[in-house]
C-alpha cells in the first residue's frame, strides 16, 4: 500500500486586511496534530482565529477538523477539501487569521481559507510512502561491491557484510539475487513504510 503526505509548508494571504496564515505539518497521531495547534495558538496568542483540518492515519479515516469560532462550514471543511484535493493524508493544515476590520460574508471566508490551504500544501514537499518488505541479507566482500546501486541499510562488515535490503511489496528480489549472482542468504524479518520525497 502506498500513501502520500507533506513535508512543512507556509502560506501567506491578505483579503480585505484580514491577514491568513497557512501552515502544513506532517503528523502521525492525534496528539501530534493537538500539540502543533498549541504551538500555533502560543506563537500567534494575537490570532482571532486558528482553524485547522488534519488526518493523521495512512487511510483516511482518523480525521477531524474545526472553524474556531468562525461560521459553521467555512473554515474547517474548505481546509479539509484542500487537503483531500491534493490527495495527501498524515496531514495537519492550520491558517490562522487575524481579523481586519471587515466581515468577508461566508463565501469569502471559505473562499480565503481553502485558498490559504491550498497555498501551504503547494509550498510543501510530496513525499510519496511505500509499504517494503525488509530483508536480512547477507554475504561475502567481493560480491557486496557488486551491488552498487541498491538501496541497503544497518550495513555491518565482519566474517562477511550483512544489511537490510527494503523492496516494495508486491515486487520481486530476483534483481538483487541475480546481480549477487546467488550468492547471497536473505531472511525476510517483516515489513516498514520507506518515504520518498518527490
Amino acid at each position: 500500500m502506498n500513501y502520500a503526505t507533506v513535508t512543512d509548508g507556509t502560506s501567506e494571504l491578505v483579503v480585505m486586511r484580514s491577514k491568513f496564515l497557512g501552515f502544513c505539518f506532517k503528523v502521525e497521531s492525534e496528539e501530534e496534530v493537538t500539540t502543533k495547534l498549541k504551538e500555533l495558538r502560543k506563537r500567534f496568542v494575537g490570532a482571532t482565529h486558528v482553524c485547522y483540518a488534519a488526518i493523521w492515519d495512512e487511510r483516511g479515516t482518523l480525521s477531524r477538523f474545526s472553524d474556531d469560532g468562525e461560521p459553521s462550514g467555512t473554515a474547517g471543511a474548505p481546509i479539509m477539501d484542500a487537503i483531500t484535493g491534493a490527495g495527501v493524508v498524515k496531514c495537519l493544515v492550520a491558517v490562522v487569521r487575524y481579523f481586519g476590520g471587515t466581515k468577508l460574508g461566508t463565501g469569502g471566508l471559505t473562499r480565503a481559507y481553502r485558498e490559504a490551504a491550498s497555498s501551504a500544501l503547494s509550498s510543501a514537499r510530496r513525499i510519496t510512502v511505500t509499504l517494503c518488505d525488509v530483508y536480512q541479507c547477507k554475504t561475502d566482500y567481493s560480491t557486496f561491491k557488486r551491488l552498487s546501486g541498491f538501496d541497503f541499510r544497518n550495513v555491518s562488515y565482519g566474517d562477511g557484510v550483512s544489511f537490510e535490503y527494503y523492496v516494495p511489496t508486491g515486487e520481486s528480489v530476483e534483481p538483487l539475487v541475480n546481480k549477487a549472482g546467488g550468492k547471497i542468504q536473505m531472511i525476510r524479518s517483516g515489513t516498514l513504510y520507506k518515504e520518498l520525497t518527490d
